[in-house]
């Protein structure tokens, strides 16, 4: 049986993981269900917790863990407390709370900034557990006069653990995981609830899924591929990627792209949320990493509809994925498809134009090609290849040769 994590916060998500995985518990982040955290309306953690935990698993019908974590300090009252992921107001991120407590501290001298991070886990088997299962964990320390280290999340700069000459976030993950608040309530939770985490716990976990990647050329007609492909195959699921270049009138945010600011992308890059991210066309371009992962930690296949960088990078990453280049017959037709979509200027598309046969060069660093010049010919070739039948469609096939001549000629 699975377990849901109840977060989409990508420094929990990997706290837990790193707390959980000796455990032997299959888990799962919500958002590989398309969950989202509901508003946190309570008052203390416990309750903030057990609210994220009953909304999980009752849009999942599964187990769930969830936390609810904040820093709270001496000098403040107790403040931030359950507020602290919103200290600075609704949307803030990490530095905006950091610099807001430093703020508010400036008057306060070292020796009364004491503070404590603290974390309250609950535990339900259904949305409606009437016995949920609580813990909580407590770490103290202070706040430093400013930030130091580039590791952890939330105020972790700032915090300087009782004993310790160091932030959280100058830690380890293995250092920290040893001693967080996170780290003091899962095991009290674990330690007290031995024969309910038991009866969840995986015995036969699912096989991890499989990561395809379709790589091509601007106008060779990837996009419509991969359409065909997962109306054929619906168990495939398709990542949506990131980007910073505007939206078409037809398309629709988290559809097409999850469309976002030069600035949100650039944030994201550095927290590191990235499988794969370039720049092509004076645009940005990425593949959100925790989705793809929660989808193949729970047994599903992905899809990556993403170009030759993109791909190198997730190779590099994850060695064992399926990679697929697909061309066009001819250079006429490629040209031909780029006109016909109607969608760019001829600039632009004078541009893709002399940048395909740089992207077709790379053909080689892929396991299968497909050629796209019947288009139902080339849906059923990626379906023999997606299935585990597609040896003759190896990159290293022979026939290939002319073709590849002409386009890169």
């Amino acid at each position: 049986m699975k377990i849901v994590l109840a977060t989409g916060n990508p420094g929990k998500l990997r706290e837990f993981g790193e707390l959980l995985r000796p455990l032997g518990l299959a888990t799962v982040p919500q958002t590989a269900f398309g969950v989202t955290t509901p508003p946190e309306t309570g008052t203390t953690f416990r309750e903030n917790a057990l609210l994220k935990a009953r909304f999980a698993a009752r849009a999942t019908g599964l187990p769930s863990l969830a936390d609810d974590s904040g820093i709270e300090v001496d000098a403040l009252q107790g403040r931030p407390g359950v507020y602290s992921a919103r200290y600075a107001g609704e949307g803030a991120d990490d530095a905006a709370n950091l610099r807001k407590l430093l703020s508010e501290l400036s008057d306060v001298p070292d020796d009364a900034r004491g503070a404590r991070y603290r974390c309250v886990i609950a535990f339900v088997r259904d949305a409606d557990d009437p016995e949920p299962l609580i813990a909580e964990g407590v770490w103290e320390g202070r706040i430093a006069l400013a930030p130091r280290g580039g590791g952890g999340f939330g105020y972790d700069p700032i915090f300087l653990p009782r004993g310790s000459a160091h932030t959280a976030a100058e830690f380890s993950e293995e250092e920290k995981n040893a001693v967080s608040h996170r780290a003091q309530a899962l095991r009290a939770l674990v330690a007290n609830a031995g024969p309910v985490l038991a009866a969840t716990r995986a015995v036969s976990a699912p096989a991890r899924g499989r990561l395809i990647i379709l790589a091509a050329p601007s106008g060779a007609g990837k996009t419509s591929l991969v359409r065909a492909l997962l109306a054929r195959k619906p168990d495939l699921r398709l990542s949506i990627s990131h980007t910073t270049r505007p939206k078409r009138a037809t398309e629709v945010d988290g559809r097409e792209y999850h469309f976002v600011t030069v600035e949100q992308f650039t944030r994201m890059v550095a927290e590191n949320r990235f499988l794969e991210h370039a720049r092509v066309f004076d645009n940005y371009y990425g593949t959100a990493r925790a989705p793809v992962e929660a989808v193949l930690a729970s047994g599903g296949d992905v899809v990556l509809e993403i170009d030759w960088q993109g791909a190198r990078q997730v190779r590099r990453a994850l060695p064992e994925c399926l990679t697929i280049f697909i061309l066009p017959p001819s250079r006429a037709v490629l040209e031909h498809r780029l006109h016909g979509r109607g969608t760019d200027s001829a600039a632009v598309i004078a541009r893709r134009l002399s940048d395909a046969v740089s992207d077709m060069s790379h053909w080689s660093e892929f396991d299968y090609v497909v050629v796209n010049d019947d288009f139902g010919q080339a849906v059923d070739d990626l379906l023999r290849i997606v299935e585990g039948r597609g040896e003759p469609l190896a990159a290293s096939r022979p026939m290939l040769k002319p073709l590849l001549q002409q386009l890169l000629a």
